[in-house]
């Protein structure tokens, strides 16, 4: 009998992998639909920035009476093109229609020697109530709406938990179509109050991510040593970057090397890192009832590299490199830059300070912790966590970025991103155990 069952159950595994495999081969296509999309512009920022602002009040319960998120074709492909540079060959495209909207993705496949891709369109029209899908198309393929926003739904839950893709399909409770221009109406209490930010992060992550009572007492932590006067309230900030550590240290036996990790620089962004933390991660970044406590001292006139800034990025991108992924850290930290170009220039120095708290965090993230003691004791000087800055360019305006480095996709901007990453290759830090 039990060998029956065995044989049924491969029989069954062999007839969904193939029915897998031919669906890939029925799918996966020779050419993308969508076109590629040039590198974002520092108009795309700024103008995504807002959207995002947009969505914030949209979604905000401060006030009584809810403001519709009100978007139009030129906010969504700024969105999309930022959105592209987070996934590396990735294509996508939004079109507002008059009845509604047309979305798109090309998707590369690694195969070798060819290049194949993965198409998809969905379109969804104008809606009241509830969320409805129109043509939803993978390549050749059509798939029956209903189906479709099912099984995304189904996935979300599975990917992100919590439920969280019944939550995203119920976020929006209609749309309305206008010229170019798409009104949505949002039911979330606020971005990243239902746990969306949360659980995407913790997916990129590949865990949960560490439960804000512990980046709570992670806070409070600090913030005591901070009133005892155990860390200076001026000069050099690598005491608390060295206190924070080993506090991570401590706890990790206990609560984990990723959440003790992400949980201690977590709350050490929220002291000492910049406010921009909270737009990327929402609800996440937020303190609890031990945070708001009325601390007497704060590290508004700590440096690194002998610069503020270089601290508040250098914090900032390592937690939300615990918080994510490589390239989302890197894509942040560059976005920051381009929306900067608008008011000072760039700033590839602020880039390096991004880098280098990137890579302090993936170096902890990967390292058991039981080799922790050794990696903090390498930490002696600011020099053996963040690289010197000399001959490293510093406010460029656009009109300069433009003349030396064209785009941020160019191979002169990529040179100069190598010349930093072997920069930090060789800090005391990044040494091999």
């Amino acid at each position: 009998m039990l060998s029956k069952i065995v044989k049924s159950l491969l029989v069954l595994v062999a007839l969904l992998a193939g029915a897998v495999l031919v669906l890939a081969l029925i799918v996966v296509e020779n050419e993308p639909a969508v076109q590629a999309q040039g590198a974002p512009t520092p108009e795309d920022v700024v103008t995504a920035r807002g959207v995002v602002g947009d969505v914030k009040a949209a979604a905000s319960t401060d006030s009584d009476m809810l403001q519709p998120l009100i978007v139009n074709q030129a906010d969504l492909s700024s969105v999309v093109r930022l959105g592209v540079r987070l996934i590396p060959g990735f294509r996508g495209a939004v079109v507002v229609e008059p009845w509604g909207v047309e979305m798109r993705a090309s998707i590369p496949v690694p195969v070798p020697g060819a290049s194949r891709w993965v198409n998809l369109a969905v379109s969804v029209p104008q809606f009241e109530n509830r969320v409805t899908l129109g043509r939803v198309a993978l390549g050749p393929v059509s798939i029956p709406p209903g189906l479709a926003l099912n099984l995304g739904r189904i996935g979300a839950n599975l990917i992100l938990g919590n439920g969280l893709g019944d939550t995203a399909v119920e976020a929006a409770s209609g749309m309305r179509i206008a010229g170019d221009t798409v009104t949505v109406d949002l039911q979330i209490d606020e971005v990243g109050e239902n746990g969306i930010l949360g659980g995407i992060f913790g997916t990129l992550r590949g865990d949960k991510m560490p439960a804000p009572d512990l980046v709570d007492a992670y806070h409070v932590r600090i913030r005591e040593a901070m009133d005892r006067g155990d860390l200076p309230d001026r000069g050099s900030y690598l005491p608390y970057l060295a206190f924070t550590l080993e506090a991570a240290r401590e706890g990790a036996p206990t609560e984990g090397r990723s959440d003790a990790f992400t949980a201690a620089i977590f709350a050490l962004t929220r002291i000492c890192g910049a406010q921009d933390f909270s737009l990327v991660v929402g609800d996440m970044a937020k303190g609890g009832a031990g945070s708001e406590r009325d601390w007497t001292t704060n590290c508004t006139r700590l440096t690194l590299n002998d610069r503020i800034d270089s601290r508040l990025h250098f914090t900032t991108a390592a937690a939300i490199q615990a918080a994510s992924n490589r390239n989302v850290s890197i894509s942040i930290g560059e976005f920051k830059e381009l929306y900067d170009t608008q008011r000072n220039g760039f700033d590839f120095t602020d880039m390096a300070a991004n880098n280098s708290g990137i890579r302090l965090a993936d170096l902890f993230m990967a390292t058991p912790v039981e080799e922790w003691s050794r990696l903090i004791a390498r930490i002696e000087a600011e020099e053996d966590v963040i690289i010197s800055y000399e001959g490293i360019p510093q406010i460029l305006s656009r009109a300069e970025f433009t003349a030396e480095f064209g785009e941020v996709d160019s191979d002169r901007y990529d040179e100069m991103l190598d010349r930093i990453e072997r920069r930090i290759d060789a800090l005391a830090l990044h040494a091999p155990l």
